[in-house]
């Protein structure tokens, strides 16, 4: 079996040297910052910190334009400023978590032509370049100082200049990012102002937590999912550390599992541990993918329908608007490539012997099957959706023909439901 798929599969799955999903990203990336220099500029008596920090930000973006945008791209920089931007959440996001953030990863590229003061206090800063949470014993961080030596943090009246000096006993800082694989991470803060927002009937919320597991088999667990993908998705994999994942815990769930996104929290993904490599790799794909298709969508709306046209879920036992059928049928796509692939190498975790194997690969194609044909009965398409639904479609034909008979076969092999266990996912919000 060749496990090449013949042309370029827009969005859905990369080929090597693809930047399609870098430009699309780089684009929500620049209304990011539009939107922080708009706050400088359209109200400057609200906030002078932000006419002050516009001030500054605006030729430096002309100057270093990826500098900036790498910094605007930090998951607690872009969440807060796109959710705010959607009316999703009050202007204290930005100020107290985004703008420190940002800042911080500012002072650490050498491109800021002046020193920066953002003098508001705010409860704590993530540093993700050393993935440690800064947060004082007692009270506030008073302000932040970014210039071209670093960054410094005023607590207690004194500067402590970060990563280069010993920690203040003022000051707690603890380990909050753990790296779980080449472009993945399981963090120990979420700086997402809608993760507690559910509409999943068998869900209420997102509380991160361990699950009374320890972050070393969180990180393990997820580390071999990564593998995993190296193996069966190599290209899919390769992308990841341009656009890398970040894992907020919220359980462990022996028997099946469950995992949720956003629209506006791009590469957040809320997920439960689970024993099985397969399935923790699986869920990787699927919410990365969801990042893929909110991140478009935030540019386009893809089915002019999208969210006024319900139908039957693929995967969920509620109905659902169209739109959120177009996320489904995207992210297992992938995923019943990775099966094929498993198989075609004989590896481990795809025994022809295994049931439980040959079901779930079945079930995905039957599901992917439905949720094509859902969507292209009802959907309106704008171009960029049509470009992306004769995407789909081409790695959706491939896998089934790599099947054993085919698509009949996947439908006599399995019922026409997808198995308990499939990541589920919260609605874009």
């Amino acid at each position: 079996m060749s496990t090449h798929i013949p042309g370029p599969a827009f969005l859905t799955l990369p080929e090597a040297g693809d930047t399609a999903y870098r430009k699309v990203l780089r684009k929500v990336r620049l209304q990011a910052l539009g939107h922080l220099l708009h706050l400088g500029t359209a109200h400057p008596a609200r906030d002078a910190r932000l006419s002050a920090l516009a001030r500054v930000l605006a030729p430096t973006a002309k100057k270093h334009t990826a500098k900036v945008l790498a910094a605007v791209g930090l998951h607690d920089v872009l969440t807060p400023l796109l959710c705010h931007r959607g009316g999703l959440a009050p202007l204290e996001d930005v100020l107290d978590t985004a703008v420190p953030t940002f800042l911080a990863a500012l002072g650490a590229t050498g491109v800021l032509p002046e020193a920066v003061l953002w003098d508001r206090p705010f409860a704590r800063l993530i540093d993700a370049r050393s993935g440690l949470e800064h947060k004082p014993e007692n009270g506030l961080i008073e302000g932040i100082l970014a210039d071209n030596n670093g960054t410094e943090l005023r607590v207690g009246g004194a500067f402590w200049r970060l990563g280069t000096e010993p920690v203040p006993e003022a000051i707690c800082s603890r380990r909050v990012l753990h790296p779980a694989g080449p472009g993945v991470h399981i963090s120990l803060v979420d700086t997402n102002p809608l993760s507690m927002v559910e509409a999943h009937p068998d869900k209420s919320g997102n509380a991160l937590s361990l699950g009374e597991r320890s972050i070393a088999e969180w990180s393990t667990g997820f580390a071999d999912g990564v593998k995993l993908l190296h193996d069966g998705l190599p290209e899919w994999a390769a992308a990841l550390p341009r656009t890398p994942v970040r894992v907020v815990p919220v359980g462990y769930e022996p028997e099946k599992h469950l995992s949720a996104s956003y629209r506006e929290a791009l590469g957040v993904a809320y997920m439960t541990l689970h024993p099985s490599t397969l399935t923790l790799a699986e869920a990787l794909v699927h919410e990365a993918q969801h990042s893929r298709i909110n991140t478009l969508i935030l540019l386009d709306p893809v089915f002019e329908n999208g969210r006024t046209t319900w139908t039957p879920s693929p995967v969920r036992p509620d109905l659902r608007p169209l739109a959120g059928v177009l996320l489904a049928v995207h992210a297992f796509v992938p995923v019943a490539v990775l099966h094929a692939r498993l198989a075609a190498m004989e590896h481990p975790l795809a025994n022809p012997d295994d049931e439980a194997f040959a079901l779930r690969r079945a079930a995905v194609l039957v599901g992917n099957e439905r949720g094509m044909r859902n969507c292209q009965e009802l959907a309106k398409p704008t171009a960029l959706g049509r470009k992306l639904m004769r995407a789909m479609q081409q790695v959706h034909d491939w896998t089934c023909a790599q099947h054993p008979g085919g698509l009949a076969g996947a439908r006599e092999a399995c019922s026409d439901a997808l198995p308990e266990g499939v990541p589920i996912n919260s609605p874009p919000c």
